[in-house]
């Protein structure tokens, strides 16, 4: 997870979801019609934020499956069930959480508000495992499912090509004699970019390593 800054709200937003939060409330349906929150100008708008990643996870998005997720959940105020800030992006994994009633999002991260730096404070990496710092970050872990043997498996191969690009600059650095160039430490660098998958884990890798 890391900080995601949130663009202006989608024109059909602003012109819409009055009428359809109007419409669905005096409806009495429990699920709002998917095919208005998940317009094509919305869901474009929340892959630009988070550079095609799951908010939650930060796994790519690109060819996997993708859900619109409501921060606060409609079952709990149908009042947001169109409103902008309340809408993220997430692979079915994160999507699938657990619900309000056992864990409050009031008691986890939420990449919109918090800062790299205070998400940081609450969630490790020990290798591809996310492990937590405090009580925030392991309900954090929990609601989303983030640390499942798919997602450790899929920051294990990214780790992977990490490592391999990492013994490649360090053996031409003891073959010549010299220290690590700018050019190399920007190649490990790019892996804590935030259109990276799983930047923070290289972020806290990087800082644990005296490569940031």
């Amino acid at each position: 997870m890391r900080h995601i800054k949130r663009l202006s709200e989608p024109d059909i937003l602003v012109r819409k979801k009055n009428d359809w939060t109007r419409k669905f409330i005096a409806c009495g349906n429990k699920r709002p019609d998917n095919s208005k929150y998940g317009h094509n100008e919305i869901k474009t708008t929340l892959f630009t934020m988070s550079h095609n990643k799951c908010y939650y996870c930060e796994g790519l998005l690109k060819g996997e499956m993708k859900e619109i997720d409501h921060f606060i959940e409609v079952s709990e105020n149908k009042h947001l069930a169109f409103e902008w800030t309340n809408l993220f992006l997430s692979c079915d994994n994160c999507n699938n959480k657990i619900p309000n009633l056992s864990i409050p999002v009031s008691d986890v991260l939420n990449p919109c508000e918090e800062t790299d730096d205070e998400i940081e404070k609450h969630i490790c990496f020990d290798y591809e495992q996310i492990t937590f710092l405090t009580d925030k970050g392991d309900n954090t872990i929990k609601k989303f499912r983030l640390s499942t043997e798919r997602l450790d498996y899929l920051r294990m191969k990214q780790l992977q090509i990490f490592t391999e690009k990492l013994i490649a600059i360090q053996n031409s650095m003891n073959q010549d004699g010299r220290k690590m160039s700018e050019t190399e430490k920007e190649s490990l660098k790019r892996f804590a970019k935030a259109d990276n998958r799983f930047s923070l884990m290289f972020a806290k890798y990087l800082k644990k390593h005296n490569l940031k």
